[in-house]
């Protein structure tokens, strides 16, 4: 999500509470509602300029240049989903995201992805897909790759001013709000999660799926089962 008005770039992880937080820096302000609201592109696929060696150094990196070029061409039910920056608001503006646990997270996007008729059609699942199940098919790929495809620029780094987490988020976004010279913002509950315990989901062959997959953000970004 790119802001003007607030002179920042948030990179939206999918169940990250990131729809809360566009909400609350007007991101929705002129969307009539529906889907597709929201920003989830890359910080690849916002970063100026375009660095065309580095760019073309791997095929992740190649698969989100050709994604820019798509994007620029694509009608945005949500017009500000479509703001660019320039070189010069690229390096001046406020960087930042928002990670979380990858086992909660992978669990968030389940319970999201079949309780939603439109999730289902579009994945091809029933509402009662177990958990077990919907992990093999889907871990690492869509809403389930990996955080750092969201966080990392063109030469692997996460290139940020600031990195918070789920798990501390309103304090957090005390500070976000506090670096971008914002008060008596409130942080809505955009969308309503399952009050469950991710890990009373878990059988331990799947935590130990996560665990495979997501190897170098769970590294990265120190988090663990427990």
């Amino acid at each position: 999500m790119i802001s003007h008005q607030h002179q920042c770039i948030f990179i939206h992880i999918p169940k990250c509470a990131g729809t809360s937080i566009e909400r609350a820096l007007g991101h929705f302000a002129f969307h009539r509602g529906g889907r597709d609201g929201q920003d989830h592109r890359s910080l690849r696929m916002l970063q100026q300029p375009l660095p065309i060696m580095q760019a073309w150094r791997n095929s992740e990196n190649i698969k989100e240049i050709l994604r820019r070029e798509k994007y620029r061409w694509r009608r945005h039910s949500n017009p500000c989903n479509g703001l660019q920056v320039n070189p010069r608001q690229y390096q001046q503006y406020f960087k930042f995201s928002i990670v979380r646990n990858p086992w909660d997270r992978a669990y968030s996007w389940y319970k999201n992805a079949t309780r939603d008729p439109y999730h289902r059609r579009v994945l091809g699942i029933d509402a009662d897909i177990p958990f077990s199940d919907f992990l093999q098919r889907f871990i690492g790929k869509g809403f389930l790759r990996s955080q750092l495809h969201w966080l990392t620029n063109f030469d692997g780094q996460i290139a940020l001013d600031h990195l918070g987490r789920f798990e501390n988020l309103q304090e957090d976004f005390v500070l976000i709000c506090d670096k971008l010279g914002i008060r008596n913002i409130h942080l809505p509950h955009a969308i309503s999660g399952d009050a469950r315990d991710y890990r009373q989901a878990y059988r331990q062959a799947d935590i130990e799926l996560v665990a495979q997959h997501y190897q170098q953000e769970i590294h990265l970004l120190n988090y663990q089962f427990e």
